[in-house]
């Protein structure tokens, strides 16, 4: 690989935008399922009901991209998509374990795919737009790798931060909802820093990018 793929502003930015973005996707639908059966108490089968909203949210989100991309602005539709991934993740680190599903989890559900798929989606258009034809298959795989591993890394991240909130946690039992929902909450705020951050980043590395289809050489 070689290292003047990094030189390019653009690409770096939105490698580094897909790594905590995907990070950040894996962590809350992991930690989702954990609040509702280890901390809500509720069964597998409504556990998997409650996540519905992601594949459609996220199938209409990569239909529409596909269809609309050319008509906005990169940067304009890369920090929309992260804001929405922010507001879910604040969503998920207020929530209640009292509260009902439509009331905060619901919103979480749907809003967390649409950050992920819609920077997937364009960022592979951008890259066919900074690079010239050559480098643009070795600069696509590299992307693609990174994503993967923002995801291994995400989420090992959270899972520490989470164990160890929960370990030193006031409750005796370490096991009880109580305790691990302290580990959960400590967890999901690292990942609210972190589409935070993603949003600052897209701000300034990909200011002026304009609409993606026109070729850079």
């Amino acid at each position: 690989m070689p290292n003047s793929l990094w030189r390019n502003r653009i690409f770096t930015t939105i490698c580094v935008a897909v790594f905590l973005t995907w990070g950040i996707f894996n962590a809350l639908e992991t930690y989702l399922t954990l609040f509702f059966q280890d901390v809500q108490g509720v069964d597998p089968m409504q556990t998997a009901l409650r996540f519905l909203p992601t594949p459609i949210v996220g199938a209409l989100v990569n239909i529409f991209m596909g269809m609309y991309s050319h008509k906005f602005r990169a940067d304009y539709t890369l920090i929309f998509g992260a804001v929405l991934t922010c507001i879910a993740a604040l969503l998920f680190c207020v929530i209640q374990p009292e509260w009902i599903y439509w009331a905060c989890a619901f919103p979480v559900v749907a809003l967390n795919p649409i950050g992920a798929d819609t920077l997937f989606t364009i960022s592979n258009l951008v890259i066919t737009s900074v690079f010239p034809e050559r480098t643009q298959g070795l600069a696509g795989g590299v992307f693609n790798t990174i994503s993967q591993l923002g995801k291994s890394v995400g989420l090992a991240t959270s899972g520490v931060i989470a164990t160890t909130v929960t370990e030193s946690s006031r409750f005796e039992h370490k096991e009880s909802p109580e305790a691990l929902m302290e580990g959960y909450r400590a967890a999901l705020w690292f990942n609210f820093a972190a589409s935070a951050v993603t949003i600052l980043l897209l701000c300034w590395g990909l200011n002026g990018i304009g609409r993606v289809g026109a070729k850079r050489e």
